[in-house]
């Protein structure tokens, strides 16, 4: 993740085709007694992203019978989020292995545009019948590796 003299902009990001969007509601039950959303709806609001770039990129190059599971994550928290409102959430890769993915992700105000939070993950290919790790097929591999977001192209 960036440090903060390196922080992500959403234009950046915007302006990056590989880069998958999700943008969500900020609830009033998301708040905590500190009066800003809690930490841990930061996760659902990566969970969706995750998932979109999984359903609408990924998914597809996939053949019936295999999912990800998350094996790693992080947050790095930057700024307060506040109800009422929306987050925007940008998800790519960071690169691909022979049975997981390597994500970010920023998490943005939609009024503001300022950077919220940063996280980080790894995703595992499994197979749902043995629930094992697999490597991810050729055609598969190709569209991953299309997707991944260096870090020198992420400052």
């Amino acid at each position: 993740m960036s440090d903060h003299g390196d922080a992500l902009t959403i234009d950046d990001l915007l302006a990056d085709a590989r880069v998958s969007w999700t943008e969500d509601v900020l609830r009033f039950g998301d708040t905590d007694m500190n009066g800003h959303i809690n930490n841990a709806a930061f996760s659902i609001f990566c969970e969706s992203g995750r998932v979109n770039l999984f359903r609408t990129r990924l998914g597809p190059s996939l053949p019936p019978g295999l999912y990800f599971v998350i094996a790693r994550f992080a947050i790095d928290y930057r700024a307060e989020l506040h109800f009422p409102g929306r987050v925007r959430t940008a998800t790519w890769l960071s690169r691909v292995g022979r049975t997981s993915l390597g994500l970010r992700q920023a998490l943005f105000s939609a009024e503001s545009g300022a950077l919220a939070a940063e996280a980080e993950g790894v995703c595992v290919l499994m197979d749902g019948a043995t629930r094992r790790p697999v490597p991810f097929p050729d055609h598969a591999c190709a569209v991953a590796e299309s997707l991944v977001r260096g870090e020198a192209q992420a400052s």
